[in-house]
């Protein structure tokens, strides 16, 4: 039997993969802070270690006899007071995490990444061999970091990793309303638009993404996970189809964009809340949209994610579940369904 350990076991990405890896006959760990909501890993046969990517003893006891390590566990966050609460855990975390492996005699560790690494195009889409080199947001500036280190440390330490970055994730056990899910639930209740083009994926090909990486993945490489590049036309489309109304297209002008960051970034030093978007977020994203080339996933891997549409409904199902949309929405569902 296969044995892993998942970090962040609890999250999004976390709590599908943990159910992937069950479903397949693994023997799974799950890492997770003592502070975790564990809904996402309610009724599946895995053990729960309390740990923190952060405590280096922590991890070396929740790796032993395990063969694969797959590390999810970083904040997925767009704004903090202090940015190195984002940063730090996703960077010194992901260090701790590979020392662990190598002392611990783990086969290889898969770190899962982000397309926000990669970066965004004005173009045609981005793939495998681009950098972004242009972040000054926590979130961006600590998934690029994270990376780059995670392969710089793994040659200095001889220990087998690859890297995995999924495009927009969406899908079930998302009990929070991820920074990725929330926009687009607005834009299937009618309360914010398609903003623009994107990469779609279902979290359960994410999750599938990594076993495969694991499995089939070549040592040192990077693979971005993503579905179907949607523009904002189509996605509008199918939004109006299964939930009866079809929201708004693309964004304001960037002055009027920068003016309404500008307010929600003040209004969120107050209250501590994450404003919606940020001035930094803006600058790094530079008028470009998420739009990538995800064949090396495919044909390496074999990777066969899910379409565009399977993925919208999908994520209407788990709102609808979780109570986020209203009743008329619910109704054109279950009609259409």
């Amino acid at each position: 039997m296969k044995t892993a350990l998942v970090t962040g076991a609890n999250g999004h990405i976390g709590a599908n993969l943990v159910r992937d890896l069950v479903g397949h006959g693994w023997d799974v760990r799950s890492l997770v802070r003592a502070s975790s909501d564990l809904r996402g890993l309610v009724g599946v046969e895995t053990t729960i270690v309390r740990g923190d990517v952060l405590d280096e003893a922590s991890l070396l006891d929740a790796m032993r006899d395990r063969a694969f390590v797959f590390h999810a566990g970083a904040p997925y966050l767009t704004w903090a007071r202090d940015p190195e609460t984002i940063v730090r855990p996703a960077v010194v975390g992901t260090e701790n995490v590979l020392r662990a492996a190598k002392a611990a005699g783990v086969t290889r560790v898969v770190v899962t990444s982000s397309c926000n690494a990669v970066g965004f195009t004005r173009d045609a889409p981005l793939d495998e061999r681009t950098w972004n080199e242009r972040v000054s947001s926590p979130y961006l500036r600590a998934k690029r970091d994270q990376e780059r280190r995670a392969h710089e440390l793994a040659k200095e330490l001889d220990l087998d990793v690859v890297a995995v970055l999924p495009t927009a994730v969406l899908g079930g056990y998302d009990f929070r309303k991820t920074p990725t899910t929330a926009p687009f639930v607005d834009a299937l209740t009618g309360k914010g638009p398609v903003p623009f083009p994107m990469n779609l994926i279902d979290v359960r090909d994410v999750a599938r993404g990594h076993v495969l990486a694991a499995e089939r993945g070549v040592r040192g490489e990077r693979y971005l996970l993503g579905g179907d590049n949607v523009d904002v036309k189509t996605l509008a489309s199918l939004i109006e189809k299964h939930t009866g109304k079809r929201p708004g297209e693309g964004l304001p002008p960037p002055w009027v964009l920068r003016t309404v960051a500008a307010v929600a970034e003040t209004f969120s030093a107050i209250s501590g809340s994450a404003p919606p978007i940020t001035r930094a977020l803006l600058d790094d994203v530079a008028g470009g949209v998420p739009l990538f080339d995800c064949s090396k996933a495919k044909n390496e891997l074999g990777l066969s994610p899910r379409g565009a549409e399977e993925v919208v409904v999908s994520t209407l199902k788990w709102a609808a579940k979780m109570g986020w949309l209203p009743t008329h929405v619910t109704k054109h569902l279950q009609a259409t369904a």
